[in-house]
């Protein structure tokens, strides 16, 4: 009995981490804003793709599943930038191994330009956006406080851009 109720409380909290989505309570900004779940103990979470509700409802998001091993970010003084091309060097175009990792405590700038559609460019987990004209940059500007998996994805396709893990 007493193993039952482990199995269940655990599932409860899977479930729980599940539920977080991109929604309408994400920020445009060039700041960090706290993340609602941690996001420690996501990793070898396998993921799927949300799948879409009824009009008003948020897309349950999972992280994003790769083997591929993490590319270290050039940090420089505390700082790192990071830049992805959507279309040539993103996630989902390099058949999912645009993984890239970083120190926690990092200053952090990504840089993402579309030269083919206007995006909006979303980074779970900190629940920052920012939009972009078809081939302008959008800039997202934060400090990985937050240690694990954090996908930038696309609002516009749906695609994952970019996997971040802060160790």
């Amino acid at each position: 009995m007493r193993h039952h109720f482990r199995t269940v409380t655990l599932s409860v909290a899977v479930a729980a981490v599940a539920l977080v989505s991109c929604g309408s309570d994400a920020k445009k900004a060039e700041t960090t804003t706290p993340a609602s779940v941690a996001s420690e103990g996501t990793e070898g979470t396998e993921g799927t793709e949300g799948t879409e509700g009824t009009e008003g409802t948020d897309a349950v998001d999972l992280p994003a599943t790769t083997n591929a091993p993490a590319t270290p970010a050039e940090v420089a003084g505390g700082k790192a930038t990071i830049t992805v091309t959507v279309g040539t060097d993103d996630f989902e175009t390099s058949g999912g191994t645009r993984v890239v990792s970083l120190p926690k405590g990092t200053d952090v700038t990504i840089e993402l330009t579309d030269a083919n559609s206007a995006q909006e460019y979303h980074l779970h987990g900190y629940d920052i956006e920012v939009s972009a004209e078809k081939g302008a940059t959008g800039t997202l500007q934060f400090t990985a406080d937050q240690a694990g998996q954090f996908d930038l994805e696309s609002h516009d396709t749906e695609a994952t851009l970019l996997v971040l893990l802060v160790v």
